[in-house]
């Protein structure tokens, strides 16, 4: 087994400061501080040093991460090979994604793998997009699923594999009596007078909706601002403005709301990315979940909109 002080070590490489690492590995920044520690006077180098508020790796701290990142990608290659010498598909493996790639992607998968192998144990974790890489890098998953932007290019990383799985388009949410209820596509030109319902500015589905807007020579006029859909969708029902949300977020629906694609060449939609632990693509546990993920991503978009969608349930959050 690999050393898991490495793992604590490539965190703080990764958030910048031992208290950031711990939260985001789940323990005391006491505890890691101590633990990296005792690796450095066994080693007899200093692996951190301070730098302001913060610490940065010492070059022999920066030297010995990309040594663990080696060793990890080694352990992973030879435990695909140990795995792939068992007679039956069994033990477990974790997926982690955000909330509406769990609804919709995660979940689906995790029933057809529970079904088709029996002694294969599925875990899904939520996981926020930009904590994929230390999630993945420090074993709390072996599959992550995060949306591919600016912050989270880092994702794509020499000791990290990722694939492309699903392109999913924004939609446009309006009241069920709104003049583009009956449409079976809406440009956001035609939308340029409207008032809308957002999310924050950190959100993808705002960053995809600013960036095609602006690309068309307006920002759209924001009036409220919600981040769970079940809010957004309760505004729009009650004819406080539209919306745009991912097309898989509206995996369950609400009254008196119309989903309507959008159409021209300004087409707002998130890039969902899978990405795993380097050598571990051959690991049958690994190899059995990404087929059930893409499947999961396939039968996404055949169930996409043709058209306006009226809706009778409630949405779960993004």
């Amino acid at each position: 087994m690999i050393d898991s002080r490495l793992n604590l070590l490539i965190a703080v490489c990764e958030y910048g400061t031992v208290t950031a690492a711990a939260e985001a590995l789940y323990r005391s920044p006491s505890g890691v501080s101590k633990q990296l520690k005792e690796l450095a006077a066994e080693l007899d180098v200093d692996l951190l040093e301070r730098h302001g508020r913060r610490v940065r790796l010492t070059p022999a701290g920066q030297r010995l991460v990309t040594h663990a990142r080696a060793l990890n990608a080694q352990w992973e290659t030879a435990l695909s090979d140990t795995t792939a010498a068992a007679r039956q598909l069994c033990g477990p493996v974790t997926l982690g994604g955000f909330p509406t790639a769990i609804s919709s992607l995660l979940t689906p998968a995790v029933v057809r793998l529970r079904k088709d192998h029996r002694l294969l144990q599925p875990v899904i974790k939520e996981v926020f997009s930009s904590e994929t890489l230390t999630a993945l890098e420090s074993g709390t998953i072996d599959l992550g699923l995060f949306v591919a932007d600016e912050a989270t290019s880092h994702v794509a990383d020499s000791h990290v594999e990722v694939i492309s799985l699903l392109d999913d388009p924004i939609d446009l949410l309006v009241p069920e009596d709104h003049r583009f209820a009956h449409s079976t596509g809406v440009s956001l030109e035609d939308a340029a007078d409207e008032e809308w319902i957002s999310g924050h500015a950190h959100q993808d589905a705002y960053i995809e909706l600013l960036a095609a807007t602006r690309a068309i020579g307006y920002a759209p006029r924001v009036a409220h601002f919600a981040q769970e859909l079940t809010a957004t969708t309760a505004m729009v029902a009650a004819g406080l403005g539209i919306s745009a949300v991912p097309r898989i977020a509206m995996s369950g629906l609400h009254p008196r709301v119309v989903q309507i694609p959008l159409t021209g060449d300004q087409m707002p939609r998130r890039r969902i990315m899978l990405a795993l632990r380097r050598g571990s693509h051959d690991n049958p546990r690994i190899a059995t979940a990404i087929t059930a993920l893409r499947d999961s991503a396939t039968a996404s978009e055949a169930l996409q909109p043709h058209g306006s969608v009226r809706h009778d349930t409630m949405p779960t959050d993004t």
